[in-house]
C-alpha cells in the first residue's frame, strides 16, 4: 500500500518514482554532509583539551602558553562566524563549503605535523577561521535544500544534535586517540574526514543559481570580527584569572565598543550590510537568537565543570571522565529527535523550547547538591542526562525558528548569526560561571576537594538561573507550529532595504 501511495504521489507531481528516490537519496546525502561538517568543527573545540599534557611535553609549551592551543581556535572560530555566513550568500554555498573545508583540513594536517609551539598555534588559528566559515555554510546548505516544513525540521534537528553531541564525544574521542595513538591524531583525524566530505560536496552540491547583489561589507566585517575576537578573548582571560585582570577588562570593553560600532555601520554607513538590520528586527529571529545565547551560556558549562570535577576532585583519568559523557551524547540525540517528531506533528516550537530549557534548568538545580564524595552515577550522570535531554529538545526548534522564513539570499548570514550567538553565549556563560566558582575558593588558600566542589555547585545554580532566563525568553517567540513563519520572499528592491 505504501509503495502504491508513493508512486501515485510521485506521478501526480510529474516525477517518476526512480527520480524521486534519487532526489531523496541526494537530500539525505546533503544532510549527512552538512551534519558531519558541523560535527568536526564543534568537535575540535573539545577534543584537544584531553591532549594538552602530551602537547606540552612534545612541543615544549610553557604553562601559561599552553592554553593558546585551545584559545587560538576558539577566538577565530567565534570572530569569523558572521562573515563566514555572509560569504556563502555572496560567493555560493558549494564554493565556500569546499574552500573552507579545504582550509580546515589542511590546517588540521599542519597542526598534526607541528614541530614547535608557534607552528601549532598558527595552524589552530587557521583551523578556527576555516571552521568559522564552514559551520554557517553547513546550516545554509540545509535551508537551501529543504523548504520550510517537516523535512527541514528533521534536518535541522539532526544538525543541531551533531553540534551538541560534538562537545560531549570530543573528550571521549580525544582520550582514545591520545591513549592509544598520539596527541597528533586529535588533529590528523580530520584529514580523511575532510577529504571524503570534499569529494561528496563536489559531486552532490549544486552550484548556486543566484547571488545577492552588492559586495562584501568591509567595514562591517572588520568591526564585527575584531569585536567578537576582543570580547571572547577578554571573557576567556577573565575566566582564567585568579583576580581582577586589567587586560581582560580592556579587551572586553573594546569588544563591546566594536560590536556597538558594527551596529552603527550596518544601520547608517554600509551600502550592502553584512547583517541587514531588517533581519534582526524580525521578532522570531531576534528572540530565537537571544534564547540561543542563553541556552549556550548555560549549557556549555556542564561539560567544563563536570570534567574538572571528575578529574580534579574524583581522580578519574581523562579517558574515564570522557566515558561519563557517553550517556550525555545519547540523551542529546534522543532529545533532538524527539523535538523533530513533536514539531512534525504540529506542536508549536515555543512549548517544546520552554519544556526543554525548563527540564535542563531543573537538572542544573539538582547538580547544586553535588558533593566531593557524591555518587557519580546518581549525582553526576543522572542529572547530567536530563540536562542534555532538555538541551536536545530546546536547541533544534530554536535554530529552526532563528532561520525559518528568511529570504534565500540571507540564509548564510542568518545561519552565521545563529552559530555566533550560541558560541558567544558559551563564552560569556563559561567566563561568568568560572568567576562564580572561583569566588567560593579564592580566600581559602589551597582549596580542598569539598571547597572546589562547592564552587562548582554554585556555578550550576547560576546556570539554572540562566536557563530560566531562556524559558522566559522563549515565551516571547511566535506561537506558530514548528516555529515556522511566512517566508519573506519580498521583491528584490524591498529586500535590499535595511
Amino acid at each position: 500500500m505504501t509503495n502504491r501511495i508513493d508512486k501515485a504521489t510521485a506521478e501526480s507531481a510529474g516525477v517518476s518514482p526512480p527520480a524521486a528516490a534519487v532526489a531523496r537519496t541526494r537530500e539525505w546525502i546533503l544532510v549527512a554532509l552538512a551534519c558531519t561538517g558541523q560535527l568536526i568543527v564543534v568537535l575540535d573545540v573539545s577534543i584537544v583539551n584531553v591532549a594538552l599534557p602530551g602537547i606540552r611535553t612534545s612541543l615544549g609549551f610553557g604553562e601559561q602558553d599552553l592554553q593558546w592551543v585551545v584559545t587560538a581556535y576558539t577566538l577565530t572560530f567565534a570572530g569569523f562566524m558572521l562573515i563566514g555566513g555572509r560569504a556563502s550568500d555572496l560567493f555560493g554555498r558549494r564554493r565556500v563549503f569546499v574552500l573552507s573545508l579545504a582550509a580546515f583540513t589542511l590546517a588540521s594536517l599542519a597542526g598534526g605535523l607541528a614541530t614547535n609551539a608557534v607552528w601549532l598555534v598558527v595552524a589552530r588559528t587557521v583551523q578556527g577561521i576555516g571552521g568559522a566559515v564552514l559551520a554557517p555554510s553547513t546550516l545554509a546548505i540545509l535551508t537551501a535544500t529543504f523548504e520550510e516544513g517537516p523535512k527541514r525540521t528533521q534536518a535541522i534537528a539532526t544538525w543541531t544534535m551533531m553540534g551538541a553531541v560534538g562537545g560531549a564525544i570530543g573528550a571521549v574521542l580525544g582520550g582514545l586517540l591520545t591513549e592509544f595513538l598520539s596527541w597528533r591524531w586529535v588533529l590528523l583525524v580530520n584529514v580523511p574526514v575532510g577529504l571524503v566530505l570534499a569529494v561528496l560536496a563536489l559531486i552532490y552540491l549544486r552550484k548556486d543559481d543566484t547571488r545577492p547583489q552588492g559586495g562584501l561589507d568591509i567595514l562591517g566585517s572588520l568591526t564585527v570580527t575584531a569585536g567578537f575576537i576582543a570580547l571572547v578573548y577578554g571573557l576567556v582571560e577573565f575566566g582564567k584569572a585568579a583576580s581582577f585582570d586589567a587586560i581582560a577588562a580592556i579587551a572586553t570593553v573594546i569588544g563591546i565598543v566594536l560590536l556597538l560600532a558594527f551596529v552603527v555601520v550596518e544601520a547608517r554607513i554600509a551600502e550592502h550590510p553584512l547583517l541587514p538590520l531588517r533581519i534582526v528586527r524580525q521578532r522570531a529571529v531576534a528572540v530565537a537568537n537571544l534564547t540561543m545565547f542563553l541556552l549556550g551560556a548555560g549549557f556549555f558549562s556542564v561539560l567544563y565543570f563536570v570534567s574538572l570535577y571528575l578529574q580534579g576532585v574524583r581522580g578519574l583519568s581523562a579517558l574515564e571522565a570522557g566515558l561519563v559523557f557517553v550517556p550525555f551524547a545519547v540523551t542529546t540525540v534522543i532529545g533532538a529527535q524527539s523535538a523533530a517528531k513533536l514539531l512534525k506533528r504540529g506542536i508549536p516550537a515555543r512549548p517544546v523550547i520552554i519544556g526543554g530549557a525548563g527540564l535542563s534548568a531543573a537538572a542544573f538545580a539538582a547538580l547544586t547538591l553535588l558533593g566531593s564524595d557524591s555518587s557519580i552515577g546518581w549525582a553526576v550522570i543522572a542529572p547530567g542526562v536530563v540536562v542534555f535531554l532538555g538541551i536536545g529538545l530546546a536547541l533544534a526548534p530554536t535554530a529552526a525558528t532563528a532561520i525559518g522564513g528568511v529570504a534565500p539570499q540571507d540564509a548564510g548570514v542568518v545561519s552565521g548569526l545563529a552559530n555566533a550567538t550560541r558560541q558567544l553565549g558559551g563564552s560569556v556563560g563559561l567566563a561568568v560561571l568560572t568567576i562564580v566558582a572561583a569566588a567560593r575558593t579564592d580566600d581559602a588558600g589551597v582549596p580542598t576537594g569539598a571547597e572546589v566542589t562547592e564552587g562548582y555547585a554554585t556555578a550550576f545554580g547560576v546556570a539554572a538561573v540562566i536557563l530560566v532566563g531562556a524559558v522566559i525568553s522563549a515565551t516571547l517567540l511566535p506561537g506558530r507550529a514548528g516555529g515556522q513563519r511566512t517566508t519573506t520572499n519580498r521583491p528584490q528592491g524591498e529586500e535590499s532595504r535595511r
